[in-house]
């Protein structure tokens, strides 16, 4: 897996750049591409975010684990 870093996520997220991130759903792993709409903690430990992001009228909610 990709080593994000919650600064690119940031970055990401206030310049509106396109991103892909790769994460795994149902034990396959997929890419899902599109404009970071929000970033949230999973769990207060400065590591794990919840990160939505909004691609052609679809958003999506997913887990990643920063560096």
């Amino acid at each position: 897996m990709i080593p994000y870093s919650f600064s690119w996520l940031c970055e990401a997220m206030a310049n509106r750049s396109r991103v892909a991130i790769r994460t795994f759903i149902g034990g396959n792993e997929i890419v899902l591409r599109g404009l970071i709409n929000g970033i949230r903690p999973e769990d207060g430990s400065g590591r794990n975010w919840l990160v939505t992001i909004h691609d052609n009228g679809t958003n999506a909610e997913i887990y990643v684990r920063t560096a």
